[in-house]
């Protein structure tokens, strides 16, 4: 006998059909979903932006780094002092520059002396080395009066033979030296006069260099105005690197902006931006707007980080925005698809 089973408050079995057809019917909604979902990607247009942080600076801005490497010896600046371009603001270590000045100095005055002592000994030599072609032309004048006189007395038998050949040699022997003293190259004290101001030149170009590396260690404005001084200390290692003061000069104010190194490329002139002041703060910010008026080229590095520097414009709109106040801002760049921006990011 077969089995009999009862079901009490359970729903029929759905058919098999109208199974399929439920299927059916959400694979088209689901398809549907995603084809409007990738539609409306490719048609939204997001608005592209980065973050940069900066301050607030000023149109004959100025910074001042050292220009070799040095221990800051005294600092004669400090933050909010006013000065004017070429004013010494602080001083490094100078000690082996001035002992290479010094030195270099001894060594000119050396040379010089020597060349001056030798410039009188010449002169002497010159003076006496004529003294001795006079004398040397004086026994040539004697020997042939001499030579005469013999002549004559060997003619009259009253002078043997052996006695004119003395005069004879006499003679020769007054005209050799007058020759010799005539023929001496007087061009070699020349060349050694020569010689011995080259080397002063030498010293004297080795005496502005060393000069020049001291001037290196003097640190002075570029630009007259305001002085932003940096956090460093008297006996503290600086490079050319490192940032000492900062200047701000002129009236009309700029934004500086710092662009990580991964969005330089996508920075323009003329782009806009919005920035937020941290002297403003609170719960309703001030916002100032601008665009950016120059780029730097050069990418730079501070510790870990690298970017790239942009300029833009900045009004206060009435507000009293001292330079140095620093800033957060957002660059706007064009607008990009969703699916680009989602995937870019």
């Amino acid at each position: 006998m077969g089995d009999y089973r009862t079901t009490t408050g359970e729903p029929t079995p759905t058919p098999a059909p109208l199974r399929q057809r439920r299927k059916f019917r959400r694979f088209l909604f689901a398809l549907a979903l995603i084809v409007i979902v990738a539609l409306a990607g490719y048609f939204i247009e997001i608005e592209r932006s980065f973050l940069a942080n900066g301050y607030v600076t000023t149109e004959n801005y100025a910074e001042v780094r050292p220009a070799t490497v040095g221990t800051v010896a005294e600092i004669l600046a400090q933050t909010g002092s006013m000065v004017t371009q070429g004013q010494v603001l602080a001083y490094l270590d100078m000690t082996e520059e001035q002992a290479a000045v010094e030195e270099a100095q001894s060594r000119v005055l050396q040379t010089e002396s020597d060349l001056a002592r030798r410039e009188a000994e010449i002169v002497e030599e010159k003076r006496h080395h004529q003294e001795l072609i006079s004398m040397a032309r004086l026994r040539v004048q004697n020997t042939s009066v001499k030579l005469i006189r013999a002549q004559e007395l060997l003619d009259k038998g009253l002078l043997a033979g052996s006695a004119m050949e003395d005069t004879l040699l006499a003679g020769k022997l007054a005209e050799a030296e007058l020759d010799s003293l005539l023929k001496k190259d007087q061009t070699v004290t020349d060349q050694e006069l020569a010689a011995r101001r080259q080397e002063i030149k030498a010293r004297r170009d080795a005496l502005a260099r060393a000069a020049s590396r001291l001037t290196l260690k003097t640190i002075r404005a570029p630009v007259s105005g305001q002085v932003l001084r940096y956090e460093f200390v008297v006996g503290e290692l600086m490079r050319p690197e490192n940032v000492m003061y900062e200047i701000f000069g002129g009236v009309r104010q700029i934004l500086k902006l710092r662009i990580p190194e991964r969005y330089a490329a996508r920075i323009a002139v003329d782009q806009p931006y919005k920035a937020h002041l941290t002297s403003y703060g609170g719960l309703q910010p001030v916002w100032f707007t601008g665009r950016i008026e120059a780029l730097r080229n050069v990418i730079q590095t501070e510790g870990q980080k690298t970017y790239r520097v942009a300029y833009g414009d900045f009004t206060a709109r009435g507000r009293t925005v001292p330079p140095g106040t620093s800033a957060e801002a957002r660059i706007y760049c064009g607008t990009v698809q969703a699916w680009q921006f989602l995937l870019d990011l």
